[in-house]
């Protein structure tokens, strides 16, 4: 009699626990907040290495001023889409999930000056943070802080992290 009480529950508990889920799911709908990639970066199956973000630069460019990255508390990814002015120049950040694979597009734009881009593919983007060979992100509740250590432009520094702020 125990063994089939213990499988009722263990059934009901699965139900339970699927119908909370869906009851998320629905919420997070009615509030715009879906895990649909043209939407949001989910987290994948990477893994960061754990030096990633170790000996890295503590200054962020934040505007035309330059702040500790202090001043900013990590939180979940909230946006595909940042940007900031950067005397005069522009800076944004588009990025697309597909087929389990983070791209990034970045672009620098400066008044009489040609728009320079760089791609950044297969990236990881797990515990509010991203990862590439070439560059970090940490999200935080109104941007991300921003570091290309091979940005292949001379206006973006390997020694500042960039705040670009969600669109």
């Amino acid at each position: 009699m125990s063994k089939i009480n213990r499988k009722v529950a263990l059934y009901s508990a699965i139900l339970l626990l699927g119908g909370c889920l869906n009851e998320r799911n629905m919420a997070s709908e009615a509030i715009g907040m879906t895990d649909k990639p043209e939407t949001t970066l989910s987290a994948q199956t990477c893994n960061i290495p754990s030096d990633a973000f170790k000996q890295l630069p503590t200054d962020v460019l934040d505007g035309t001023d330059v702040v500790s990255i202090n001043n900013f508390r990590p939180a979940a990814n909230a946006g595909l889409r940042f940007s900031t002015e950067v005397g005069g120049a522009r800076i944004e950040i588009d990025s697309q999930l597909l087929n389990e694979q983070h791209k990034i597009q970045r672009t620098y734009e400066e008044p009489g000056l040609e728009r320079l881009s760089k791609e950044y593919k297969n990236l990881c983007v797990k515990s509010g943070h991203l990862y590439g060979e070439n560059v970090r992100g940490i999200f935080t509740e109104k941007g991300v802080l921003w570091l290309e250590i091979e940005s292949g432009n001379e206006f973006i520094s390997p020694d500042l992290w960039i705040f670009l702020t969600i669109n």
